[in-house]
C-alpha cells in the first residue's frame, strides 16, 4: 500500500468515498476544496484508490483531520491507520485531532487504537448526535 497526494484521475473515487462519510451532495465541493489546498492523502493498493484522508491544517492552530473514508471491502487492513501514520508525520502541528459521531463504535475504536484520547464533544449539529472530539498529541 501507497500513501500518496491524490492525482486528477482519482477525482470520482475520492467523491465516491467521501459521499459514503458526508452525502452525494457535500463531497464534490468538499474534495475539491481540500483538493485545492493540497489537504488530502489518499491510500493506494496496486494502482486502486481504496482510501482517503482529508485534513486542516488552520484548526486553532492545530492539525485536524476532517474525514476518513475506506473502501469497504479493504477495511480493517491498516488503511486508516497508515493514514493516520502520514498526515502526523507532515502534521506542522504537534497537536493532532479528529472526530467521529457517538453512534460509530468502530470509528471510536479505532481512535482509541492509534493512541488517541477523549477531548471533549460538539453537541447539537444537524445529524442530531453528539461529533466526539479525539486528540492525540505528536512528538516534535
Amino acid at each position: 500500500m501507497e500513501i500518496r497526494a491524490p492525482h486528477v484521475t482519482d477525482l470520482d473515487t475520492l467523491m465516491t468515498l467521501a459521499a459514503a462519510v458526508i452525502g452525494p451532495e457535500r463531497a464534490g465541493p468538499f474534495i475539491r476544496s481540500h483538493l485545492d489546498r493540497h489537504h488530502l492523502l489518499v491510500a493506494d493498493t496496486e494502482g486502486e484508490v481504496v482510501g482517503v484522508l482529508a485534513y486542516r491544517t488552520d484548526w486553532f492552530q492545530c492539525t485536524l483531520v476532517s474525514l476518513v473514508s475506506v473502501r469497504e471491502d479493504h477495511r480493517k487492513r491498516g488503511v486508516a491507520r497508515a493514514l493516520y501514520h502520514e498526515v502526523e508525520g507532515i502534521s506542522p502541528s504537534p497537536r493532532l485531532y479528529s472526530s467521529t459521531e457517538e453512534t460509530n463504535s468502530a470509528a471510536i475504536q479505532m481512535h482509541t487504537a492509534l493512541g488517541f484520547h477523549p477531548s471533549g464533544y460538539i453537541d447539537n449539529l444537524p445529524q442530531g448526535y453528539r461529533e466526539l472530539l479525539f486528540y492525540k498529541r505528536l512528538h516534535p
